[in-house]
């Protein structure tokens, strides 16, 4: 056999390996046509395929768009991104996946999502396109984007606002507060008795005026005045929380327990707050009887569990969302001190931490705090 017969029947072997490309291509164009992805075959920069989705999507006919270069249907701003992803592919890349704009007949600007592969098609070298119109998730992410600026912005307003407004109500308060414990000194006793009730109500409303703005100014530096997270050991934050509460432990004889606490990444300033909030109202909120309050944890689904059990007066499950709201409280203040922002701290910090908050009624008698932190971290 010569040469120019060897030449001859590779000519022939690769024109016949194409009539059966093209033949399968025609066969696989009903099965194609039926896709919800927009499909395509380019070579040289040019479409040689595009399947029926795909002229929906950009809204050009089949006779339109074959042997027209692909970049025209780019908008201008991602032209060099779609080049660069091109050029990648003719250097041996197996596969990319990227987002860009297309410029439908109309005019309109559609997000697309795009897979391309290399493929031998011809008998040269090509790429196979999925091409999905992702407009109206772009949309959707877009204006959930805006709203959570929004909400950013509203939420570092407000919390700038109760700053600001409760650090400048401290120098008048102060004033107030000192005048009426003077006059409670120097007239006590020397007035009618209902002098004495007027001064000492002026003397009680100033502190708790004063108690609640440093509950408030508490609980706006939760966000604003937070530091990084590090690992903490729980069951060192816990021992500086109960310390810290020695004077209501011994006053109320409470007995503390707890199992051993984990090591987590947490703001740990935070987290003393945390523990110190919950243990300080299972002591406040006691029948008549010692409280009892355990400390536990649990591993579930990637979060650490932790619970703060009591055997105090429990609380009513339809009230359960309600004492996390601030100043929401179940009780007055004559039967019980405070002015209903302790739990929304505990919220706050919970929240911060990636995790959640909530409590459940014993079986028998008081309530189960839990929250939640991520084994990997919070945010």
């Amino acid at each position: 056999m010569t040469k120019a017969d060897i030449i001859r029947e590779e000519a022939a072997g690769e024109l016949e390996a194409q009539r059966r490309q093209v033949g399968a291509l025609k066969s696989l164009k009903t099965l194609f046509d039926t896709s919800l992805i927009g499909i395509y075959i380019l070579q040289d920069g040019k479409f040689q395929f595009v399947n029926a989705r795909f002229q929906e999507i950009v809204g050009y006919s089949e006779n339109e768009l074959l042997g027209t270069y692909s970049l025209e249907l780019v908008h201008p701003k991602d032209r060099n991104m779609v080049r660069e992803n091109a050029v990648r592919m003719l250097k041996g890349e197996r596969s990319s996946q990227y987002e860009y704009r297309t410029i439908s007949k109309n005019g309109a600007n559609k997000w697309i999502a795009e897979t391309v592969v290399p493929i031998q098609y011809l008998g040269k070298r090509a790429v196979l396109g999925n091409f999905m119109d992702i407009t109206d998730h772009k949309q959707i992410e877009e204006e959930l984007k805006q709203t959570l600026n929004e909400l950013q912005r509203s939420n570092a307003e407000l919390e700038q606002f109760a700053y600001v407004a409760s650090h400048d109500l401290q120098e008048p308060l102060r004033m107030v507060a000192s005048y009426t414990q003077l006059l409670a000194r120097r007239y006590q006793g020397k007035l009618d008795a209902d002098a004495d009730d007027f001064i000492a109500y002026a003397v009680g409303g100033a502190n708790r005026m004063h108690k609640l703005i440093n509950d408030l100014l508490a609980y706006s530096r939760v966000s604003t005045r937070g530091k990084p997270f590090e690992l903490t050991d729980c069951e060192a934050i816990v021992d500086e929380a109960v310390s810290n509460l020695q004077m209501a432990i011994g006053e109320s004889d409470a007995v503390i327990t707890r199992h051993h606490l984990p090591t987590v990444m947490a703001d740990p300033t935070q987290l003393v707050q945390l523990f110190q909030n919950l243990i300080g109202n299972a002591i406040k909120f006691r029948k008549g009887h010692a409280p009892e309050i355990h400390i536990g944890a649990e591993q579930s689904d990637g979060m650490w569990s932790f619970s703060v059990q009591d055997n105090g007066i429990g609380i009513d499950p339809q009230y359960a969302d309600r004492i996390f709201l601030v100043f929401q409280r179940l009780h007055g203040n004559e039967d019980y001190r405070g002015t209903g922002i302790g739990l929304a701290i505990c919220k706050k910090i919970v929240e911060r931490h990636s995790g959640r908050i909530w409590v459940e009624p014993n079986n028998s008698e008081g309530s189960t705090f839990y929250f939640t932190i991520p084994m990997k971290g919070g945010k």
